[in-house]
């Protein structure tokens, strides 16, 4: 780094000039492979040519296109397919090898935005480097177009691939930020931990990063194949193109519209997902459940009313708070008898549907994927029960303790009597979060998630440690989850 006020990364593709406080600097909108425009729609992430003189890294960079949710306005002014970027902070960019955390966004693979995640008080409160990325969604980044056209230059899970070339830039260029490239973190939230648990069963991720963080999400978002090629022909008809050229002609306005169709085409499962390819991951759940994974410590967990934030969107309340249509999915998906033992354990109220569907769609997929990495690799399980009147402890809502997030409703967290609670606990669940990236455990006031215990701990106004809090719904599941495409069907 050289002027205080203009700190400058030597990286070996380049010099960038980013921003700093004084305390923490920042790069913003750094590309990590090229624009995947034109002959590049669809492709494969291509690296990053190197350039000449100092690139400026002081803007945000572009977020993927996508339809905004509701009334969320701030994941970015700009939307656009050249979309490929991160953000870095760090304390300094001195060479002094800090730890790194990837974060990678969730949004059902369909929408969200680097820029929403903040880092400069994580990576000064932790003396780490954190790095939060941008990638392909939606149709861009998650249709099976590659074997639906037979064509070989489409490649199969674009997005994820963006995934795994930003986790290459890091390893290559992350020293030049004070970071090291032998001390990172992958870590991600719904659609992020989902993609996560795809690159902890990625040959091509391995050895990328050496920790592993997954907040409400496992494999079970995935499409099987079967599933991908119906989506991906779908998009096809509704556009009525046959070849990869004239697929790369249509306009984005064109292919958001078509993704809104396609949606109506395939009842409770999202208009685009990562599938099991048989190539960058594996071909199917079933091998993935029973492939090893990596030996690295991994955080994991999931909020105790994840379901209540999907009631705002028409649609997923209808499925989640009706008996009898859960009850056809799990009958679908398990079988008459096992079906009748899970719906058993969930008493008909309004609160115990929405356990259920809590439980279907991330609480036990997430549990079980612990289960299965803490028989063999360091694992520590949380659960986060600290609800407001509104939502309760609703799905995302422990990102607003663990990041600084402006303009997404503060007004969850602040003002009332538990005000000051509430800050006490985001400042004990950052704690945990940064001692994980810095030294591959929460504390030592967190024991291991291990077979025989199954410790949890779990986060309100007074933290406690639970043995194997879902015990008496965890053995009806009997480690089954739903299968792939049996999804929520509103964004995140």
């Amino acid at each position: 780094m050289t002027q205080a006020q203009n700190p400058i990364a030597h990286t070996p593709l380049g010099d960038l000039q980013g921003t700093t406080d004084g305390a923490v600097s920042a790069w913003l909108g750094v590309p990590y492979a090229q624009p995947p425009v034109g002959a590049l729609r669809f492709a494969a992430p291509q690296p990053v040519k190197a350039w000449q003189g100092v690139r400026l890294a002081t803007t945000f960079g572009a977020a993927c296109i996508q339809k905004p949710m509701g009334s969320i306005k701030s994941l970015g002014p700009s939307l656009d397919e050249d979309c490929l970027t991160l953000n870095i902070w760090s304390p300094a960019a001195d060479g002094a090898k800090r730890p790194v955390m990837v974060w990678i966004h969730g949004g059902a693979f369909l929408l969200g935005s680097a820029r929403v995640y903040t880092g400069a008080h994580l990576a000064e409160q932790g003396d780490i480097v954190v790095v939060a990325i941008n990638y392909r969604l939606g149709a861009l980044g998650f249709v099976n177009f590659a074997e639906a056209l037979g064509d070989e230059r489409a490649a199969t899970n674009p997005g994820l691939r963006d995934q795994v070339a930003a986790l290459r830039w890091v390893r290559d260029n992350i020293a030049a930020f004070g970071g090291d490239p032998d001390r990172v973190t992958v870590a991600g939230e719904s659609a992020g931990s989902v993609s996560v648990s795809l690159l902890m069963h990625s040959s091509e991720a391995q050895g990328l990063f050496h920790g592993a963080i997954m907040q409400s999400g496992a494999l079970t978002l995935g499409h099987d194949r079967e599933t991908s090629l119906k989506v991906a022909r779908h998009y096809l008809d509704v556009l009525g193109v046959r070849t990869l050229e004239a697929l790369q002609a249509v306009p984005a306005d064109k292919l958001l519209a078509a993704q809104a169709e396609v949606h109506k085409l395939v009842p409770h499962t999202v208009p685009a997902s990562p599938w099991f390819d048989g190539t960058l991951v594996p071909a199917s759940l079933a091998a993935a459940r029973a492939a090893p994974t990596p030996a690295i410590p991994l955080l994991v967990g999931f909020n105790r009313d994840e379901i209540r934030f999907f009631e705002l969107w028409r649609g997923v309340a209808e499925l989640f708070l009706s008996r009898p249509r859960m009850g056809e999915l799990l009958r679908q998906q398990f079988g008459a008898a096992h079906a009748e033992r899970v719906l058993a354990a969930y008493p008909d109220t309004k609160d115990g549907k929405r356990q259920l569907g809590t439980h279907m769609s991330f609480g036990m997929p997430t549990l079980h994927f612990a289960e299965r990495h803490a028989a063999q690799h360091p694992t520590w399980f949380y659960r986060f029960d600290c609800g407001n009147p509104l939502l309760g402890a609703a799905h995302a809502l422990e990102l607003f303790y663990l990041w600084e997030m402006p303009g997404l409703l503060p007004a969850l967290l602040r003002g009332g009597p538990l005000w000051g609670a509430r800050l006490a606990l985001a400042g004990r669940m950052r704690s945990h979060w940064i001692a994980f990236v810095r030294d591959g455990r929460p504390g030592n006031d967190w024991p291991p998630f291990e077979p025989g215990r199954r410790a949890t701990k779990v986060f309100n106004r007074h933290d406690q440690v639970l043995d194997d809090p879902q015990r008496n719904r965890r053995v009806v599941w009997a480690g089954q989850d739903s299968a792939p495409g049996m999804t929520i069907t509103s964004p995140t």
